[in-house]
C-alpha cells in the first residue's frame, strides 16, 4: 500500500509535520504562523504593501520572543489596527446598466439649482418660454439667459446645471419642426471672438430650404411625410455646411432618429463632408448631449439608446448596399444625404428609394452637387423631377464667395460656356464633359414638328435591337426620313418570336392604331445580328414575304474608318447629326425613354484619334442601363451607309455549235 503524499493529512485531519518536511514544534510554541517562511505573495504586492508586511513579521517575532507579563495576554498577539490586513475581496457580478439609476446618479452628483426666474424670454425670438422654477421673487441675469453665449456661459455649463438641461431640452424640442430656428439658436452668429462674429445667419437658398421642410413637416403632422430636395449649383455656396446643420437638427430634435450620410467618395466622406460637421458641432450649443466620432454622431451617456439614436456615414458600393437598405424607423425619423450626388452611382438611389417606405414617419432625403453629368438620377431628379423639389443656385448669388475668382473664370472661358455653367451657374452642361449626345439636341428633336412632306418621299426602315434575357428590353424602331413613328419595346421574346412579331409588321406597312404612318411598304429590315440576334437572324432567314434584310454587326470597321472606330460609332455618329433636324416621339417624362437614354453613353478615343463609344458592358459596370432604343434608332442609319456599287457585266457571247450530219 503506498503511503499518503507529503503534507497530507492524517486521520484526525491534522497536518503531518513530519512528512511534510517541515521542523516540529514543541508544545507552547506559536504554530499560528511560520515567522521564517517567505509570504509567497510578495511579488504580487506593492512597494508599500511589502514594507508593511515586513514590519508585521518583526513584530509577531518580537511579541513570540518577549518574557511574559501579567499585562500580556496568553495567545494569538493583537496588531495595531493599521497593520492588519485588509478582508479579501471577491469580484462581484456586474449589475445591468440601468439608465434611469445612471441617470440619477449623475444629477446627484451636480451642485444645486440655483435660484432662477420663472420668466425667461428668448431675446432672438421674442417668444416666451415655460417655467423652469416655481421661484417668482428672483430676476435672472441677462448673462445667463437663453441662447447663452460660449463666452459667457462659465460654471453653467450644460453639463453642470441642471436648470440650463432642463430649458435646453425643452428648447430643443421647440424646434423639432423648424430647422431655421434651430440654426439661429444654436450658434453664436455674430458673437465677438467666434468664427461666426461676421456673419449674421445662413444664406437665402438655405433659409428657403430650411422653411420649405419645416413647413412639410406641419402638414405632414402624425401621419409624417417624405421630403425628397434637390440642389444644382456652382462652387462655394456652402453646401456641407448645410448638410451639417440638418444632421445636428435632425439628430438632437427629435428622439430616436437614424440617418446615413454619403458623398461620391471616401476622401469627399471624410475631409469634406465630415470635417465640416466637426467644425459646427464644436460651436453647437448642445452639443454635449451627443459624440461625435470618425464616423457617426449619437446621444451621450446611454449604451442602450446610442445604438438606435445615430446618423452614420457610409461610403456607397455598388456591391455593398447594406447601410442603404435597411433604413427603417417607423414612427421616428430617418435623414439622408447625398453629397456630391451627380457622382453616385444610380443602384444606391433605386435600393434607398425602396428602403423609405415606412408609414408615420418623418423622412428626409436631401440632395446635393454639382451638375456635371448629363445623365443618371440626379439628372433626371433636377431636370424632369415630380415628387421632388429642385433648387438652383448660382455662386454669385453668396454672399461669402469670391467674386474676383468667378469673373475671371467668365473671362477666360465665356458666359454661356459649360465651364461657368457647371462651376457658377449650377446649370447642367449642353453636353457632358464625355456625352457623345447633348441632352439638348435630344430635348429639342423631341418637342419639333415636322410637314409630312420633308419626309414622304423617303423609303421606311424598319430596325431592331434584339434582346431576350434580363432587364434589357427588344426595341423595333420605324422611322421614314426625318421622322421617327414609333418605337415598340418587348421583354422575353426570343428569336422565333421576334421574328413573327416583325412578319406582322411588315405586313401591315408598319400601320399602328396611335401613329398616323404614311402608306407604303417597309424598304428593309435591319438588326442587330451579334449575341442575341444570332437567334433572330437564322428565323428571319426561313421566312418568305419579307424586305431585304441587313444583319448587321456592330465590331466590323466603319465605312469612314479615320473618324470612326467600329460600325456601332460611326451609325452614332449619323443619329447624333440627324437630331439637329429629325423628330423622334417625346418620352422625355420616362426615365428610360428615347430622349434619356441617346445622352447616357460616353466616348473616347482609341490608339489611332479614332471615336471610340462606351460599350453597353462598361456602362453597366457605372450602374447605367443598356440604351435599347437608342441602338435601335440608330440601327436604321446602316443602310445609308452601305455603299451601293452598279457594275456592268459584260457577257460574253456564246458560239453556237455547227453539227454537221453525215452519212
Amino acid at each position: 500500500m503506498a503511503g499518503r503524499p507529503k503534507g497530507s493529512k492524517n486521520l484526525n485531519g491534522k497536518r503531518n509535520l513530519r512528512r511534510s518536511g517541515l521542523p516540529r514544534y514543541k508544545p507552547g510554541d506559536n504554530l499560528w504562523r511560520t515567522t521564517e517562511q517567505v509570504n509567497p505573495f510578495r511579488e504580487l504586492l506593492t512597494p508599500a504593501q511589502a514594507h508593511a508586511e515586513r514590519i508585521r513579521i518583526r513584530l509577531e517575532k518580537a511579541a513570540a520572543n518577549a518574557p511574559r507579563s501579567v499585562d500580556r495576554p496568553r495567545g494569538r498577539p493583537r496588531l495595531p489596527p493599521e497593520l492588519k490586513k485588509p478582508p479579501k475581496k471577491y469580484p462581484s457580478r456586474p449589475k445591468p446598466y440601468d439608465p434611469v439609476k445612471a441617470q440619477a446618479k449623475r444629477l446627484a452628483r451636480l451642485p444645486a439649482i440655483p435660484d432662477l426666474a420663472t420668466d425667461i424670454a428668448d431675446p432672438r425670438f421674442n417668444a416666451p418660454l415655460p417655467a423652469l422654477l416655481p421661484s417668482p421673487n428672483t430676476v435672472i441675469p441677462m448673462h445667463l439667459r437663453i441662447p447663452v453665449h460660449a463666452s459667457r456661459l462659465g460654471d453653467y455649463a450644460v453639463k453642470q446645471t441642471p436648470a440650463f438641461m432642463t430649458q435646453l431640452f425643452e428648447d430643443l424640442a421647440r424646434f423639432s419642426c423648424d430647422p431655421l430656428g434651430f440654426v439661429m439658436w444654436a450658434f453664436p452668429w455674430g458673437e465677438p471672438g467666434t468664427p461666426l462674429e461676421d456673419m449674421t445667419g445662413p444664406e437665402e437658398w438655405q433659409r428657403d430650404q430650411m422653411l420649405r421642410i419645416g413647413k412639410r413637416l406641419v402638414e405632414g403632422g402624425v401621419e409624417g411625410c417624405v421630403v425628397e430636395e434637390d440642389v444644382s449649383s456652382g462652387h462655394g455656396i456652402g453646401k456641407s455646411a448645410m448638410v451639417s446643420w440638418m444632421i445636428l437638427w435632425a439628430v438632437s430634435t427629435f428622439e430616436d432618429t437614424r440617418g446615413v450620410i454619403t458623398a461620391n467618395t471616401d476622401s469627399q466622406l471624410r475631409t469634406k463632408t465630415w470635417a465640416e460637421l466637426a467644425k459646427w458641432y464644436e460651436m453647437f450649443l448642445a452639443k454635449s448631449l451627443f459624440t461625435l466620432t470618425a464616423t457617426s454622431i449619437y446621444l451621450a451617456g446611454d449604451k442602450v439608446r446610442e445604438k438606435k439614436w445615430r446618423i452614420d456615414q457610409a461610403p456607397w458600393s455598388k456591391e455593398n448596399t447594406e447601410a442603404f437598405a435597411g433604413m427603417h424607423n417607423m414612427g421616428k425619423r430617418i435623414l439622408v444625404v447625398f453629397d456630391e450626388a451627380a457622382a453616385i452611382d444610380d443602384h444606391i438611389y433605386e435600393v434607398t428609394e425602396g428602403a423609405l417606405t415606412d408609414a408615420r414617419t418623418q423622412i428626409l432625403w436631401l440632395r446635393y452637387g454639382n451638375p456635371t453629368r448629363t445623365s443618371g438620377k440626379f439628372f433626371n431628379n433636377c431636370t424632369r423631377g415630380k415628387r421632388n423639389t429642385y433648387t438652383r443656385v448660382d455662386s454669385r448669388t453668396v454672399s461669402f464667395s469670391n467674386k474676383a475668382q468667378i469673373q475671371a473664370w467668365v473671362d477666360d472661358y465665356g458666359e454661356d460656356s459649360d465651364f461657368v455653367r457647371v462651376r457658377v451657374k449650377g446649370q447642367f452642361p449642353r453636353a457632358g464633359y464625355s456625352n457623345f449626345i447633348s441632352p439638348e439636341i435630344a430635348q429639342a428633336a423631341a418637342r419639333r414638328r415636322i410637314d409630312p412632306v420633308t419626309y414622304r418621299a423617303f423609303p421606311k426602315v424598319l430596325s431592331v435591337d434584339p434582346a431576350r434575357f434580363g432587364d434589357d428590353m427588344s426595341v423595333i424602331t420605324l422611322r421614314q426620313g426625318l421622322r421617327v413613328y414609333w418605337q415598340m419595346s418587348l421583354s422575353g421574346f426570343d428569336g422565333p418570336d421576334l421574328a413573327s412579331r416583325i412578319f406582322e409588321i411588315v405586313r401591315k406597312q408598319g400601320q399602328d392604331a396611335h401613329v398616323k404612318v404614311e402608306a407604303g411598304a417597309i424598304s428593309c429590315i435591319a438588326y442587330d445580328a451579334i449575341g442575341n440576334g444570332a437567334d433572330l437572324d437564322s428565323s428571319l432567314r426561313r421566312m418568305q414575304g419579307l424586305p431585304p434584310l441587313i444583319a448587321v454587326q456592330w465590331g466590323q470597321p466603319a465605312k469612314d474608318a479615320k473618324q470612326y472606330f467600329n460600325q456601332r460609332s460611326e451609325c452614332w455618329g449619323a443619329m447624333r447629326d440627324w437630331l439637329a433636324h429629325g423628330q423622334i416621339p417625346d418620352d422625355s417624362s420616362e426615365e428610360e425613354g428615347l430622349v434619356n437614354q441617346l445622352t447616357t453613353l460616353d466616348y473616347g478615343y482609341s490608339a489611332t484619334f479614332q471615336i471610340q463609344l462606351q460599350s453597353k458592358k462598361d456602362l453597366k459596370k457605372q450602374g447605367g442601363k443598356s440604351p435599347d432604343r437608342a441602338d435601335s434608332l440608330a440601327l436604321s442609319f446602316v443602310p445609308e451607309l452601305i455603299d451601293r456599287k452598279i457594275v456592268l457585266a459584260k457577257v460574253r457571247p456564246v458560239e453556237r455549235r455547227k453539227v454537221i450530219w453525215s452519212r
